[in-house]
């Protein structure tokens, strides 16, 4: 029962802590964040054009915009993410095989399994940051209820898991080769005798990495999510027919340049955000470790 009781406590550490991780990171880099969406989105070209625009039209706190749902989605999102990852790494017991093998796998499902319990908010955020609204517009208003009901209201239920498929499985791959490139960065720049591979700056350092090794492979994936959750917005006719379909549109009238727009932010962006993540999430793992 003690041992059960631990263990209990230990994996609702491990999820707070994991929570916290993710608050940080996102409230960190929002500003970049919101450019991201925007070049995504098609909405703006440039990431100084993006700048420009938001400040100009909604003002420079309107650089954080979404940066609450995110976080609110990001809280319990990372703390499923990370904490399942362990948890996920010793279910599956893959003691014989790779560090990069153990940490894909885990991560793969972890991944999926955060992102289809808080999808709904992750379309939220993308509808409140993905478009430039003018000064004073009721869109400029919404919070994330609000934005939900009006996608329910106008668009209909379904409307609310728009772009669910390519952004659960997406996630697999993203998710997979970031734990796995970090398990591997970690031990193989471990040495027990001088202790490197234990700090937290170089624990941030391979999750910044691993990052953006995910990113770089993954992005397309990304660019296309995005645009199926703005499509069909404020209940316009929606453009595309389903994944397939926007992604050959997208390609024939923009090239394909156009599945990589905002990449350059994203992995700026990725520096930050996942070294933080990781960072604080292996010292409050540590200090549960020396607790216990």
């Amino acid at each position: 029962m003690a041992t059960q009781q631990t263990s209990t406590v230990q994996a609702v550490a491990l999820a707070a802590s994991g929570g916290l991780a993710g608050g940080l990171a996102k409230t960190t880099v929002a500003p970049l964040e919101r450019v991201k969406l925007l070049l995504q989105t098609g909405e703006t070209a440039t990431v100084t054009t993006s700048l420009v625009q938001v400040v100009r039209h909604e003002g420079i706190l309107a650089l954080w915009r979404g940066n609450t749902v995110n976080v609110v989605r990001m809280v319990p999102s990372k703390a499923v993410l990370l904490s399942c990852a362990d948890l996920y790494k010793e279910m599956l017991g893959m003691t014989h095989f790779s560090s990069f093998a153990q940490g894909g796998a885990a991560g793969a499902l972890a991944g999926a399994t955060a992102t289809f319990c808080t999808y709904p908010l992750d379309l939220a955020r993308t509808r409140m940051a993905g478009m430039v609204h003018e000064a004073g517009s009721a869109a400029a208003e919404f919070g994330a209820l609000a934005t939900l009901a009006t996608i329910h209201r106008r668009e209909g239920l379904a409307a609310l898991f728009r772009g669910a498929s390519p952004t659960v499985l997406g996630a697999l791959p993203y998710e997979g080769l970031k734990f796995g490139t970090y398990d591997w960065l970690k031990r193989a720049s471990a040495d027990p005798a001088s202790g490197a591979g234990a700090s937290s700056l170089w624990r941030a350092c391979c999750g910044a990495s691993a990052a953006m090794v995910a990113h770089l492979l993954t992005y397309p994936n990304d660019v296309l999510r995005r645009r199926l959750q703005m499509d069909g917005a404020d209940g316009a006719r929606p453009r595309y027919r389903g994944y397939v379909d926007c992604a050959l549109q997208v390609v024939r009238s923009e090239g394909w340049v156009g599945l990589y727009r905002g990449l350059g932010v994203c992995m700026v962006r990725a520096v930050p955000n996942t070294g933080v993540q990781f960072m604080v999430y292996e010292g409050c793992k540590d200090m549960l470790m020396r607790r216990k």
